[in-house]
Formats: C-alpha cells, structure tokens, sequence
C-alpha cells in the first residue's frame, strides 16, 4: 500500500458485493461479527499495527512485532514509522490492495493469500488478515488504526536453528572430513529443516557427466534420469526452479507419482565458476523456498563447494605427487611401489612378471638439436603410444628423463614379454608428427626382466633390467634384450668394482698417464693429454674403459674427475720450459656430471692455486657426444673456465649428431679434435678424407687449431701435413707413458722431423 490514503473517499457501492470480483478468489471476507480475538487466536507469525497521521494523511507503522520482523529478516526498528507497503512483496497486484483497504475501511475484516518482501527480496508466502480498530483520543478526535495478522503458509526454519546447521558443516569442514561425509551430512540437514523436501545431490564426473552421489529415498535411476536432463539442458550450471510439469514427459510423471511437486536445482560451483556439481531440492508441494529457506540452502552450497574445492586440491596434489608432470604417468615412486605390490603378489598366484625398461635412443641429441619442446611431443606422444602398445591390467611409468618402466601381470613366458617389446620397438619407431609440421623418427632399446617369484626389491629389478638394456644397446640399439644369468654376474662385477673404486681414491691406486701431442709442421711435442689409470691390487694396471662407465653410473667420477685435474696440475708445475720458452698445456677430459657440478669452477681454481699454476697450461677436452643434461649450465661452465685462460677442446668431433651446433653453443673453444675413426680411413675412403679436409677448413674460417687423433701411420701423417692440420696425436708418435716418461720426451721435445726435412723438395 504505497503511501495509502486509507478513508479519505466515500464508498458509493456495497463493499462485499462490488469488491468481490477486484479481490479475487484468494480473498475471505470476514463477518462483521468476527471478534478481533478469534481472529488473533489463531497461530500468526508475525503482527503489524498502522495508524494515518492526520497532519500529513499518511498511513505509517506503530507497531511490528520481533517475529515478523524476522519473518522478513529484519528488526523492528526498520520497519516502524514507514508505510505499511513495505512489508508487501513487489508483485502484489494495486488492484487487490486497493480492494483490501476499502472493505477495511468499511469495519469488514478480510483473509488473504498474498506475499511478503523479504530483506533479500525474496517473496515470503502469507496468510493474512487484516481489520480495523477504531479509537478515540482525550480529545474526542476518532484515530483509526489498522491490524495486520501473518502466517507463514509452511513450516520454515528458524535462524537459530539455521545457525545450528552451518556451525555442524563448518565443523564438518574444519576437521577435513571426506566430501561424500559432507555431502550426506548437508542432504540430511536439508531434509530435516525443509519439510516435504528430498534433497539429491550429483557430482560432475571427468567427461562432464553428473553422477548421482546422495539420493536419499529416491531411486538410483529416477535421479540419475534427473541429473541427465539437467547436464543435457545445460540447466546444471544455473540456479533454477522446475515444476514437474516442465519436465519431460516421463520424467515428469514418475515425479508426481512420488508426490514430488518442484524441484529446486542449485549449481556447485568452485574457483573460477568451475562446476563441480549439482544440488537438487525435490518438494511436495511449493515451486520455490522461503527466504529462510533460501538462506540455508545457499549456505550449505557454498560449503559444499568448499569442501568440494578441498578435495579437489587434494586429489591434485597427491596426483602431482605421484604422477609426472609431463606425460601424467606414474612417476618413479608410484611406479617401483606397484613393482613392489607385484613381486608380493607372486607368492600368492601362480604367475609371472615381466619388468620392460623402454629408453630412447640418444634422445639427448635429439633434445639438443630440436629444442626442448619438440623433445616434450615426442615423450608425451611416446607415453601414448607406450599405454596403446600394452595391455589392460599392465602399467607404464617414467621413471627418467628418457625411461620409461611398463609391468606386465600374468606374462605367460619369455616369449610373450618378447613379444611385448616388439610391439613397443616398432611403436616408437614410427615417425612423430611435430606441431611445427615437421615429422621426426626416433628408435627405442628395452630390455626385460622375467620375475617369477617373490623376495627381489625393485632395485635389484631395475638393476637387471639396466643391464639387460645395455646389451640391447650394445647390440646396435633399436631392439631388446633378456636379462641372463650372464648379465648378473657382470651387476655383480660392476658392484664389486664401484666398492673398490671407492677405496682406490683413498688408496692412492690411481695414476696418470699422458700421451704427447705433436706440432707437424716442427715435429716438436708442444703439450701431452692425461690419461687416468687404475693400478687396482690383484688385477694389474686397468685401463679406463674398466671402470669410468661405472664412475659414470655411479658419480664417482666427480670426486675421480677432481683427483685428476689436482694430480695434473701437481705434475705440470716439474714440466720446465723449453730453452726458447715453449711450456707444455696438459688437457684432462671432462665428462657430463663434472659439467654439471657447480663445485668444478672452484676445484679447478683450487688447483691452480695450489699448485702456482699458469691457466694457460691447463686445458680441457669435451666429447661432442657426451650427453649433457643442462647444456645452458654446462656452456656457462666452460665459459668460466675459458675466462680464467683455460683450453677448450671439443674431442671426437664429427661423431656426433650435431657437429656445427656444437661449434656455435661452444664457441669458447680453441680446438677440434677430429676422431680417429677419420683419421684411419685417411688415403683409403674418400669420404673419411672429405670429412677431414672439410673440419679442418672449417676450424680455419673459425680461427680454431686442429687436432688429429689416433695417427698410427706415417702415410696419414703426411695426409694431414697435406691438409695443414695443425697438430698430430697418436701411436705413430708416441703411446700413453708414465709422466716420468713423458717428462723424458719433453726434455728430447724433437718427437719426428720437421716436415721440411722430410720432404725431397724441401718445401
């Protein structure tokens, strides 16, 4: 009644008769005779009293009681001293609150249904009655004032009680109870405070279908067909009401059959409006909620998301944990963990396993030459091709950078895990489609364990399995090969010597050898390569082909590769000068682990402080194909080496995958090593000759020395000399000998003629 001027117009009709069509079937119409207290007898929720202030002829409220005040969730305080029409909810017709006033003003008393306005403006559904009280004040003058009775038309709850139900969900969330507990315990309180109410709820499953969670009473099937038509409708990601009716046919009518009137649906949603699901409130007999109501289900839904939130970050990060992030597989730990479940298992069922270990082949190159990301397809398209290449019940993890793990349950025999691996072989060796366009090949080596009993660890597994990959790589790669009792004993022998490699750095049992390196245009030894040795007890002097792949394996080599460049830098400083001031540079390979410890930098310089060492005289060789792992890290190492005044030397260059790249990230180095495997061939192939000629001009435009290696003959001495290579190294020459001994050639520094002496035309 905005602003209702109440008795201000005379009635020239009869109100009962004239009304009875504006009022609406909706509208009692009280007898005169209807005493105030039968009417306030009834259970009201809420009274209201108004009054018309005679100096402004405005209708204003002197009355509101505490529970229609929270009726509209309010106080009474907000509600005195204003126009009645504010308790009326916004979609009351003008046409039925004109009709009201008027027979209230003709001393009638009317019983209507009609709504309130809640504070959140939400509609509050009513019975009312409404009736006048005519007064008389000291003066004689008639006030009237206007009663106004409420009653909620169902059950609704109480705000204490409301509290009561957040205060037993957050508990529920605080002590980080599982999010079915949660849901179950959010439907049961919905039911109990929202009479004639079935709650269901429905979580989104990974392909984006809802999956019935919580039914209450109702069947599977039923809600299962309800969640359907919300997920196809697209009505589960918005707050919704339906009637039966709006339903679907069958759905609709299987609804009524269980007395079901509405349903409420209210979305899950989490961070982002990521949907997790759907909350449906199935009602008997009203199309929507009570502001109360409302209230109570909002609350519980944003609990519901919260916990549904949390588990979500849970069931992230123990994925995360478990799974690499890469290609999504199983990482290291989850995978040696069902290894471990397997092999267990082996003592209670009659049946064997094979332990497959998938490695590609000098990936490392690959990673070098075609970037990082292009390396990233071809391991996420290889995880794909690894789980389409086995079987259902077998596991494929990565357990490295470029290894991969696959249990096979139930493998009949050796022939059936061969089998496997050839599926696996092949796989991978067809080509890979790049997202620049470009198509790449790449082939795998794998080599298979066959357990079939208990009591081995997944250690000693993936031992055998290395071993039996190795032969596989030995074998030329691209193939696979069964771990044998043969191949045990060589883990047992490469145990044996890690132990012993550990002693022998404490033992002083290691030693170095240098192999002189020659100018051939002087034939003069300008400098010597040192060679580690191995003087092992009961077992003679050992070459490094014995041990350094174990170093390798292991990282001994660290503390191998510092004892070298110490022990080289303590003989370097007993070389003398030669009388016109030539001083020898010695060089120590470096390997991929050395390259990528932070601590090389400092036991270099350690070195040639101890020792008084110029760094000039110290040099360092790389093999082109050693794979290191950070190549960023290992380009900055050396640079740092480069700035103390060390040499750099790229060896075996020609013999990997990526020569040129090589010369361009390494750019620091002063010299090339061509690989004897070139050199031999010298005066025999054409290519190799080519392939000589050609790195030597090469190194010439980059202003870079050349070293040949492995010159055995005086034919191919002669062949370089031709080609104007700078520097020979070889047996021709002389053979790794002790430093005493290569001291002694220092001091004779002549090692073979000057090439003008050798030559009749004395050119």
């Amino acid at each position: 009644m905005q602003d209702q001027r109440i008795g201000e117009s005379e009635l020239p009709f009869d109100p009962p008769l004239a009304l009875e069509g504006a009022l609406g079937d909706d509208i009692e119409i009280i007898p005169d005779d209807a005493s105030i207290g039968a009417i306030a007898n009834r259970t009201y929720d809420g009274v209201a009293i108004s009054t018309i202030r005679p100096e402004s002829g405005r209708a204003h409220l002197v009355y509101v009681s505490e529970n229609l005040a929270e009726l509209l969730g309010m106080r009474p305080d907000q509600l005195l001293g204003r126009n009645p029409g504010v308790l009326f909810s916004e979609n009351t017709p003008d046409a039925q609150m004109e009709a009201i006033s008027r027979i209230v003003e003709q001393g009638l008393q009317a019983r209507v249904r009609l709504d309130l306005q809640h504070a959140s403006m939400a509609d509050v559904a009513v019975e009312a009655a409404f009736l006048a009280l005519p007064t008389t004040t000291s003066d004689g003058t008639g006030w009237p004032y206007y009663l106004s009775l409420f009653r909620a038309t169902s059950p609704w709850p109480r705000p204490e009680a409301l509290l009561a139900e957040q205060r037993d969900l957050l508990e529920s969330l605080v002590h980080g109870r599982d999010l079915a507990d949660v849901l179950v315990q959010a439907a049961e309180r919905i039911e109990e405070q929202l009479k004639g109410a079935s709650c269901w709820l429905g979580l989104t499953d990974p392909t984006g279908r809802l999956e019935p969670t919580v039914v209450g009473d109702q069947r599977d099937d039923l809600v299962e067909a309800v969640l359907d038509y919300l997920t196809e409708s697209s009505q589960d990601t918005t707050h919704v009401r339906l009637r039966s009716e709006d339903l679907p046919l069958e759905i609709g009518m299987e609804l009524q059959s269980y007395g079901i009137h509405a349903l409420w649906v209210y979305p899950i949603s989490g961070a982002g409006r990521r949907g997790h699901g759907v909350m449906v409130v199935a009602h008997n007999d009203r199309d929507a909620p009570h502001p109360a109501e409302q209230q109570l289900l909002e609350q519980i839904i944003r609990m519901i998301a919260v916990s549904a939130e949390r588990a979500l970050t849970e069931a992230s990060l123990a994925h995360q944990n478990l799974h690499d992030s890469l290609t999504q597989l199983p990482n290291r730990a989850l995978i040696l963990d069902r290894l471990e479940q397997a092999v267990a298992r082996l003592g209670r069922e009659s049946q064997n396993l094979a332990v497959l270990l998938v490695d590609l082949d000098r990936f490392k190159n690959f990673n070098d030459t075609r970037g990082a990301e292009a390396g990233d397809e071809v391991l996420i398209e290889l995880s794909m091709r690894l789980r389409r290449s086995v079987r259902l019940g077998d596991t494929v993890g990565r357990i490295g950078g470029d290894q991969f793990l696959v249990l096979c349950v139930a493998m009949n025999d050796e022939a059936d895990a061969s089998s496997m691996a050839e599926r696996i072989v092949r796989s991978v060796a067809e080509p890979f489609e790049l997202s620049n366009g470009t198509s790449v090949t790449t082939t795998a080596s794998v080599g298979i364990v066959m357990v079939d009993a208990p009591g081995s660890s997944p250690a000693q597994i993936i031992g055998s399995a290395e071993s039996a990959l190795g032969s596989a790589i030995e074998a030329g790669r691209g193939g696979y090969a069964l771990f044998e009792e043969g191949l045990q004993q060589r883990v047992v022998i490469r145990h044996e010597v890690e132990q012993a490699l550990h002693l022998a750095l404490t033992e002083d049992e290691l030693v170095l050898h240098y192999q002189p390196v020659v100018e051939i245009k002087s034939g003069r030894m300008v400098g010597a390569e040192a060679l580690i040795r191995w003087d092992r007890p009961g077992h003679g002097l050992l070459s490094p082909a014995s041990f350094i792949e174990i170093a390798e394996e292991t990282g001994l080599i660290v503390p191998v590769g510092a004892w070298v460049i110490d022990e080289a830098c303590r003989q370097i400083s007993k070389w003398p000068k030669q009388p016109d001031g030539l001083r020898p540079v010695i060089s120590v390979n470096l390997s991929a682990k050395q390259l990528a410890e932070e601590s090389l930098l400092v036991t270099v310089v350690s070195a040639l402080d101890r020792h008084r060492i110029n760094p000039n005289r110290l040099g360092f060789e790389v093999t082109e194909s050693m794979r290191v792992e950070d190549i960023e890290a290992a380009i900055s190492t050396l640079e740092k080496l480069s700035g103390l005044g060390c040499r750099l030397a790229i060896d075996d260059f020609g013999i990997g995958y990526a020569t040129l790249d090589y010369l361009r990230r390494f750019s620091m180095a002063d010299t090339i090593k061509i690989d004897r495997s070139f050199v031999n061939g010298l005066g025999k192939s054409r290519e190799d000759s080519a392939i000589v000629s050609a790195s030597i001009a090469l190194a010439r435009s980059l202003g870079l020395s050349v070293v040949a290696e492995g010159v055995e003959t005086v034919e191919q001495f002669d062949a370089l000399t031709e080609l104007g290579c700078d520097i020979a190294q070889g047996y021709l020459l002389a053979r790794p000998v002790t430093v005493d001994e290569a001291l002694a050639l220092w001091h004779k520094n002549q090692l073979i003629e000057p090439t003008a002496e050798r030559r009749p035309d004395g050119q």
